[in-house]
């Protein structure tokens, strides 16, 4: 057994074994909120917390894993570390703010974000920053960069989808409302959101309601999504691996939007929905007129490259701008009491 499929298998094992401990465990009630700093002291002697959540770790988690996953594939490519890297960094750059910003003009709330927002945002990018990259470096790496990005993007969104089931957002419809073939399916699984501070409890009404599990199904869906994609790329293929992945990731997004019963703006088709749809047609016309690369992928050159101080220094920082940035709770707050133990 090759290194490319030591790889891909060890990948798709830790994938399955994370999905499976999030679908079990996340559902919890102390699964939402990981820690309560107290912040500042009221008169009656008890302290004003903000709250550190489970959703921001496990987007942090996943968006370390992706970006890694991203660096490696690009360079057991041969694409040179330092292109790779601006890449990341430009297109992070613009899609963190992006997450806030879309969400706040597409549902006109504050405190909230989109990934669906965010990638949008991406996808419209990648393709001319990529090609900004070759023309200044001289060399053709636009192809397995974007491809590497793609493949990465939706077994990312797939274990970061195990934040949404933590924090009770993008819930699905109530399993009562449903036709008689999802009831069916979904009878013996339902999704059943416990505790008055996740979102399909204070702005859905649906606490202890059995719903549809759309985070766990777009979990699921993403995941093998993403494990597909990266062994049509360790196997050359970089325009079928780019393709599936954005195609058959924004394809159930316009898909599981009609599953859901959060609010995602006005119209019977979402604006989610037709930035989705709009990021198929880019995906498809961006794969189609990259100029081709050449070069088998070797992943031992990538694991090589990703074992590094820079990189696992660069990585970590990634992971804690994430934490901070989604994971300090602007819905919730808290009241601590600060007590001395008595024996």
């Amino acid at each position: 057994m090759n290194a490319n499929a030591t790889f891909w298998i060890g990948l798709a094992a830790g994938s399955i074994a994370l999905l499976l401990w999030g679908l079990r465990v996340l559902p919890r009630e102390h699964m939402q909120i990981l820690a309560t700093l107290p912040l500042r002291r009221a008169p009656n002697g008890q302290w004003e917390g903000v709250n550190l959540t489970w959703y921001g770790v496990l987007q942090a988690v996943s968006s370390m894993l992706s970006v890694s996953l991203a660096l490696v594939l690009a360079r057991s490519a041969d694409v040179p570390v330092l292109y790779g890297v601006a890449l990341t960094g430009l297109l992070l750059l613009f899609c963190l703010p992006a997450a806030r910003l879309v969400a706040r003009v597409v549902e006109r709330k504050k405190g909230t974000f989109t990934v669906g927002g965010a990638v949008f945002v991406g996808v419209l990018l990648m393709p001319w920053l990529s090609l900004l990259l070759d023309r200044i470096s001289g060399a053709s790496h636009a192809l397995a960069t974007l491809s590497a990005l793609a493949v990465s993007y939706p077994l990312g969104e797939g274990l970061g989808r195990l934040a949404c089931i933590s924090f009770g957002c993008c819930y699905g419809r109530r399993l009562d409302s449903c036709g008689p073939w999802l009831r069916r399916v979904f009878a013996h699984a339902p999704a059943i959101v416990v505790g008055p501070t996740r979102k399909a409890a204070y702005a859905g009404a649906c606490e202890g309601i059995p719903l549809l599990p759309v985070p766990a199904i777009s979990a699921v869906v993403l995941s093998g999504t993403g494990l597909v994609g990266v062994a049509l790329f360790l196997w050359g293929n970089f325009r079928g691996a780019g393709v599936l992945s954005l195609v058959v990731a924004f394809g159930w997004r316009f898909v599981s939007e009609f599953l859901r019963a959060d609010y995602r703006g006005r119209g019977s088709v979402s604006a989610y929905q037709w930035m989705a749809l709009s990021s198929v047609g880019c995906a498809i016309a961006t794969f189609l007129l990259v100029p081709p690369t050449s070069g088998a992928p070797q992943v031992s050159r990538g694991l090589a490259m990703l074992w590094t101080p820079p990189a696992l220094l660069s990585l970590a920082a990634l992971g804690v701008a994430v934490f901070v940035y989604l994971g300090v709770s602007q819905v919730t707050g808290a009241t601590v009491t600060l007590k001395v133990r008595s024996d």
